[in-house]
């Protein structure tokens, strides 16, 4: 005979499998094992934990999100049936301006860390159609937790904004890839709850850039950065979700006073802690010869802008990571160290 809790399983997936047919066709064959794995997990848990009662609870969170998720989802389908019915698809810049774009990656643990809980993602799409509507993508991101669960919640993030963002048939760049970093936070979020851990014992920061055409599109949480240098000068173009960053904005700390702050560590914004997140997003335009870096703040915090300015300019990109690692490593080390750097310049192709 079947044991009881087992044959509830059972069925509960056997409905949510039946209610996972509301979603566009598209949509479940892409996303609809995932769903169930993560599914199966949470539903187990609540059963375990709080018996039926914890079982139907969970039970009305899944219809509330099924039935909100999927008609967005249908939403999103029937907004690019029209775009195509009425040929009213965007001339995409990259066809009238390519760039080329020179793109290096490094992580390294540092000299204090048992392990790296980094992550990071570089991706130039060989598909001309998907590159030239979707451009390339750029994700680093900062994972904490200890016990390797900073290294799993900045891994599920990468991994998350980039499935989601080359998915997404929103063709507004800034709405699919915050939609993108959106998914990713929620991945993250019921990974650890799905796990048992307590609310905000995981997270990440996230980083993300799009270049597409002429256009660099960001989207930052958390205090990971991304950097232009343009003229022979560096701008930090995303802003700090952290503790010493407000007391920066509000004149009590000085940039350099928050630098070295002992609490320069404390992250006000981050990925998986909530079940939803607040995304910043950036558009820059992209020239000749400009430098687009990303990086956590194993780097930042122990580089002067000024002093990333000076690496990176006469360095090509492969160099440039090697040498800010280096650099932050001579310095101490106490963190893992982060970088992508990619250099724009005139060419025929996009190309990593």
């Amino acid at each position: 005979m079947i044991p009881y809790s087992k044959r509830v399983l059972t069925t509960s997936e056997q409905l949510y499998r039946l209610f996972l047919l509301l979603y566009p066709a598209q949509f479940r064959r892409t996303c609809q094992q995932e769903m169930l794995q993560t599914f199966r997990a949470c539903c187990r848990e609540a059963l375990q934990r709080a018996g039926l009662p914890g079982l139907l609870r969970f039970w009305s969170f899944i219809l509330y999100d099924l039935s909100v998720t999927a008609f967005v989802e249908h939403i999103h389908c029937i907004r690019a049936f029209l775009r195509q019915l009425l040929n009213r698809e965007k001339e995409y810049a990259m066809l009238n301006h390519p760039f080329q774009l020179e793109i290096a990656q490094q992580t390294d643990i540092g000299r204090k860390r048992a392990n790296n809980e980094d992550n990071m993602l570089s991706v130039v799409p060989q598909d001309t159609a998907v590159r030239t509507t979707k451009g390339a993508l750029f994700v680093v991101a900062d994972g904490m937790g200890g016990h390797d669960r900073g290294e799993l919640a900045s891994k599920l993030t990468v991994e998350e904004v980039n499935t989601a963002y080359y998915q997404s048939l929103e063709d507004d760049i800034t709405v699919a890839l915050t939609q993108a970093v959106k998914r990713a936070n929620f991945r993250v979020y019921q990974g650890a709850q799905s796990i048992g851990l307590q609310q905000g014992k995981i997270g990440s920061t996230c980083i993300a850039a799009v270049v597409r055409g002429n256009t660099a599109y960001i989207a930052n949480v958390g205090d990971s950065r991304a950097y232009i240098v343009r003229g022979g000068q560096i701008r930090q173009i995303s802003r700090d979700h952290s503790w010493v960053a407000e007391q920066v904005l509000a004149g009590i700390l000085t940039p350099e006073q928050a630098r070295t702050h002992p609490r320069s560590n404390v992250i006000t914004r981050s990925i998986g802690t909530e079940p939803d997140v607040t995304v910043d997003t950036f558009v820059e335009e992209v020239q000749n010869g400009d430098i687009l870096i990303l990086c956590t703040d194993g780097l930042s915090s122990l580089i002067s802008d000024q002093e990333i300015k000076a690496i990176v300019e006469p360095y090509d990109s492969h160099a440039s990571v090697e040498q800010l690692i280096k650099l932050a490593n001579e310095r101490g080390g106490p963190d893992n160290i982060t970088a992508i750097v990619t250099k724009v310049s005139k060419g025929e192709v996009l190309a990593a």
